[in-house]
């Protein structure tokens, strides 16, 4: 199979709330200089990727995220970011703003989990999967007498057809949601993991990579790396609820 979408899925840079553990949901904090720092050091590791001018950058509306994809971008003049509640944290209810420590049982007001999957999958349904639609078609439209790419021995996406380029796709969201939205569709089989790679822990600025294919299917090719990162990473996401 061709691959025709290839999405890199950013974790915002560090805030203060993060060093503190404190949670932040949706409350909308800035990023300290170490997540300043961190979005710099991603968008170095992707600075050579073909982003789209348009429908190839997405984030959170929220700041930490917007201003991460802001630095990103830096180094891909004429990309336009579109933003969108969509791709918030999940809503903390009235553990916003406390310490994950002793923070006790879950709040009334806590996303239901069911909303917050549902917030998640259904934009990528509405964007993601159109984008990589849309570059299906243009597939099929392209003469026959292009040759198909061989197999990949590994169990990732095959490959790239001469003459045809897949949609790069930039999305920096929260840990919570990148792990929820993976999992999800890791889970509905819409996506599947290649080997080695397993769902874990959402760094700062890690990067995510799910390639998808002609036939709608994905390969989660990579989960939270985060070896272009040299600063010192919190270990601990106080925005990932236990229910």
């Amino acid at each position: 199979m061709t691959v025709v979408a290839r999405v890199y899925i950013v974790r915002h840079g560090e805030t203060d709330h993060n060093r503190q553990g404190i949670i932040q949901g949706q409350l909308d904090t800035p990023l300290n200089a170490a997540g300043v720092r961190q979005a710099a050091q991603a968008a170095d590791a992707l600075e050579d990727v073909p982003f789209a001018p348009r429908g190839g950058a997405y984030s959170s509306d929220l700041l930490r995220a917007k201003k991460t994809a802001e630095i990103i971008l830096e180094k891909h003049p004429g990309v336009e970011l579109q933003t969108t509640e969509a791709l918030r944290e999940r809503y903390m209810g009235d553990w916003q703003g406390a310490s994950v420590h002793g923070r006790g049982a879950p709040p009334a007001n806590l996303e239901p989990v069911a909303d917050f999957v549902a917030r998640s999958t259904q934009w990528w349904k509405t964007t993601v999967e159109r984008h990589a639609q849309r570059k299906a078609a243009e597939l099929r439209a392209l003469p026959t007498t292009h040759a198909p790419p061989p197999a990949d021995p590994n169990g990732g996406a095959d490959g790239e057809v001469e003459g045809f380029a897949p949609a790069h796709i930039l999305v920096v969201s929260h840990g919570g949601l990148i792990g929820t939205l993976v999992t999800s569709l890791v889970g509905s089989g819409k996506v599947r993991a290649a080997e080695g790679v397993g769902v874990g822990r959402c760094f700062n600025a890690s990067i995510t990579v799910v390639e998808l294919e002609e036939d709608g299917r994905g390969v989660l090719v990579s989960y939270a790396d985060t070896t272009h990162l040299n600063v010192d990473l919190v270990q601990e996401n106080a925005d990932v609820a236990q229910q």
